[in-house]
């Protein structure tokens, strides 16, 4: 078992220079999937529903290992210091993902905060602050909120 999320997040997604560009994917890929976890932690309720949907966007979107989603998920759900880790995650995606991108991630933000039918006020905060630290602008976190809750009703 993992002991701590500062552990494992310092191990797993800080690369060092001479990671692979497997080694990188894989680093950029469990920070996004981290991000969608603390956004469906967030409101305190932990949701099947939205612990589906985030299973449901991985899948879609990554090649995960079982091991690793259950690995990614039992150390998110021991975070502590929400501020230290939206920074490692959001400085991760800042460097390699392009602006197209980052609105791709807000929508799966979105997705999985209205999984359960309802957006909680602690969901929302947590995702304006992701796309504080991602650089989104207002208008786009506007619209990609509007596009994932027509996408869900």
């Amino acid at each position: 078992m993992i002991k701590s999320i500062s552990t494992f997040f310092t191990e797993v997604l800080t690369p060092e220079d001479t990671a692979t560009e497997e080694e990188l994917d894989k680093t950029i890929q469990f920070a996004t999937a981290a991000l969608m976890m603390e956004v469906s932690r967030a409101d305190n309720d932990k949701s099947l529903v939205e612990r589906e949907q985030v299973l449901s966007i991985l899948n879609r979107l990554f090649q995960f290992d079982p091991e690793d989603i259950q690995a990614l998920i039992d150390v998110a759900d021991e975070a502590t210091d929400e501020a230290h880790d939206l920074f490692t995650f959001t400085s991760l995606i800042n460097q390699h993902y392009a602006y197209d991108q980052k609105l791709q991630l807000m929508i799966n933000l979105w997705l999985v905060a209205y999984a359960d039918g309802r957006l909680d006020s602690f969901e929302e905060h947590i995702i304006r602050r992701i796309a504080g630290l991602i650089y989104v602008d207002h208008q786009d976190f506007i619209r990609t909120k509007i596009e994932a809750r027509d996408k869900g009703a």
